[in-house]
């Protein structure tokens, strides 16, 4: 790879959407256009994800907490 790295907009064969950097001759090795740059102030989660979706999801708490035994000795001396 030589020359200086533009940012290139790809999505994968699974349909995934990402940010590349490539020089010139890579990019068109691979069939990019200059419609596929990144523009230099766009961020990355702007280009990639949808503008209808949390960028965050919200952590429900814990349902499998552990519980004490209840029909335990409290003495030690059971068995």
């Amino acid at each position: 790879m030589g020359g200086p790295l533009k940012k290139y907009r790809v999505r994968t064969a699974s349909g995934a959407a990402s940010v590349v950097k490539y020089n010139t001759a890579d990019a068109e090795r691979l069939g990019l256009t200059d419609a596929d740059l990144v523009p230099e102030r766009a961020a990355v989660t702007d280009v990639n994800l949808p503008h209808d979706e949390p960028q965050t999801k919200v952590r429900s708490g814990s349902r499998n907490k552990a519980r004490g035994a209840r029909n335990k000795a409290a003495d030690g001396g059971g068995a």
